[in-house]
């Protein structure tokens, strides 16, 4: 358990400015190795030591991992069980709602979640009943394409539409077997919260204060399952310069729209990095900053100027592959030499 009333010394100022602002829209940008999950963590162990109740607190993070050790820090730091603190993916959230309020949308509560060859499987069965040749159908690629049109990532064009009828006969079977896709984990509680306000009402009356990790990885469709639910005790942790998921839907843009669709936003910037020294760090500043459409920012390091970078042009990827597996214990025998 760590004592919470001297965060000062814990901290540096950014973070504890972080840290301790507790109610607004915050958008935390923070860079590559500034102790994001450090400041994740303590905020919310500060939130639940200044009296906010846990059953309030909504995190919502990528991945199972990510929410497990999220949520044994936070243990760690509070010395507390806290069943009730809500740390968790936004699927796994939305299989939370889905389980209590799928009723709404005509589902029975038991309902399946179809996994990729489930989902392939429909595809088939749908294709068959609508007399594909199975020559004709490339069940992975209409299942993208499914996905994609779901989410909103695609819409129906000239290109597209011969499978229309197949992307709502695959619906129309999901709803029959009682069962829903992992796309509709995210997409049917906002069509809840949307068709049905009540609904809506009852989670935003519980989840007051509401954190998301790895914000620049967000889709349009989990930035707007958020928007719903949030009033405007929100804080959203990211930095636009580590979006790489946009092939999976991923929006930096979202950062633009929080602060848009919140009043108010207060940002803090965290730029000290705890992991690299000032040479990489310089290296890495000189590379992002030819990103558009970016939150400005430069990463800093107390650890000094360190080695120069050192440049490695392998013939070919044998010789890449060998490389990257020697050095790590190249430098492992070269650090105990030395001492």
């Amino acid at each position: 358990m760590t004592d919470l009333s001297d965060l000062k010394n814990e901290l540096n100022p950014e973070q504890y400015e972080a840290v301790m602002t507790i109610n607004g829209a915050i958008l935390i940008i923070a860079g590559a190795g500034s102790g994001k999950t450090r400041v994740i963590t303590f905020r919310i162990a500060h939130m639940l030591d200044a009296g906010v109740p846990q059953s309030a607190i909504l995190a919502l993070t990528f991945t199972n991992k990510a929410a497990r050790e999220m949520s044994e820090r936070i243990k760690d730091l509070t010395g507390k069980k806290l069943p009730l603190l809500t740390i968790s993916t936004f699927h796994a959230f939305g299989v939370r709602i889905l389980r209590q309020e799928i009723s709404a949308l005509g589902y029975r509560e038991n309902f399946s979640i179809y996994d990729e060859t489930d989902r392939n499987a429909l595809i088939k069965e749908t294709g068959r009943e609508l007399a594909y040749s199975p020559d004709a159908l490339d069940v992975y690629q209409v299942g993208i394409l499914i996905s994609d049109i779901k989410t909103g990532r695609k819409h129906w064009t000239i290109e597209n539409e011969m499978y229309k009828e197949l992307y709502e006969g695959y619906q129309e079977g999901l709803k029959l077997y009682n069962a829903v896709d992992f796309d509709d984990l995210i997409t049917l509680p906002i069509k809840l919260f949307r068709e049905h306000p009540e609904i809506l009402a009852k989670y935003k009356e519980r989840y007051k204060y509401i954190m998301v990790d790895e914000f620049q990885d967000t889709s349009h469709q989990q930035y707007e399952f958020m928007r719903l639910l949030a009033d405007n005790n929100v804080a959203v942790v990211g930095d636009d310069d580590q979006s790489i998921y946009s092939w999976r839907g991923a929006d930096y843009q979202n950062i633009i729209n929080f602060e848009k669709d919140f009043k108010d936003v207060k940002e803090i910037r965290l730029e000290q990095n705890y992991r690299s020294t000032g040479t990489i760090l310089a290296a890495a500043n000189g590379v992002i900053k030819h990103n558009t459409n970016r939150k400005d920012k430069e990463l800093w390091s107390g650890k000094g100027e360190g080695k120069p970078i050192e440049i490695y042009m392998p013939e070919n990827e044998t010789a890449e592959a060998a490389f990257i597996r020697d050095n790590p214990e190249y430098l492992r025998l070269r650090k105990a030499k030395v001492r």
